[in-house]
This record gives C-alpha cells, structure tokens and sequence, in this order.
C-alpha cells in the first residue's frame, strides 16, 4: 500500500490495517517502509505507535497538518470550504 493510499482511507481503515500488520509480526518500522514514509511522516498526519499498548493509535483531532477531516469539526451540517462555514 502506498502512501497516499493509506492517506485515503478512513481513520478505522488505517487503524486496522497499521495494527493487522503488527500481530502479522512486522515492526513498526517496517510499516513504516512499507508506506514508503517515517515515523515522523505518520506523525504529521496523527498517526502515532504507543509502545507501552504494542499498537498504532490515531488523534482523534489529527491537527492543522493534515487535510482529512477528523469528524470533529461541528455537529451541525454545515460544510467548510475555503475555511469559511457555509450552510
């Protein structure tokens, strides 16, 4: 998977797939080579490895780095372009 796939899916997706690769026995930096990023890379996007938890987790406010939205943004339907909410 690219990453630019892997950017394209959606924050369960990505959630499943990072960790499916670990119980498949992959380290994290070989997830990380495999998505042709870095750790760092992932970070940017809020996607983080939890060492303690042995698992990948995801912010649930990814930050101001990333485009994809997190869902957080509002609850009342209004869309956002241009950073201007409409609706």
């Amino acid at each position: 998977m690219t990453f630019a796939e892997f950017e394209a899916l959606s924050t369960e997706e990505q959630e499943k797939w990072l960790n499916d690769r670990l119980v498949e026995g992959k380290s994290p930096d070989d997830i990380y080579a495999a998505l042709g990023s870095t750790k760092q890379g992932l970070g940017k996007i809020g996607v983080f490895y939890v060492p303690p938890k042995k698992a990948f987790n995801i912010k649930p406010m990814r930050g101001y780095q990333t485009t994809k939205f997190s869902g957080n943004e509002g609850n009342d339907g209004a869309a956002i372009i241009g950073g201007e909410r409409i609706g």
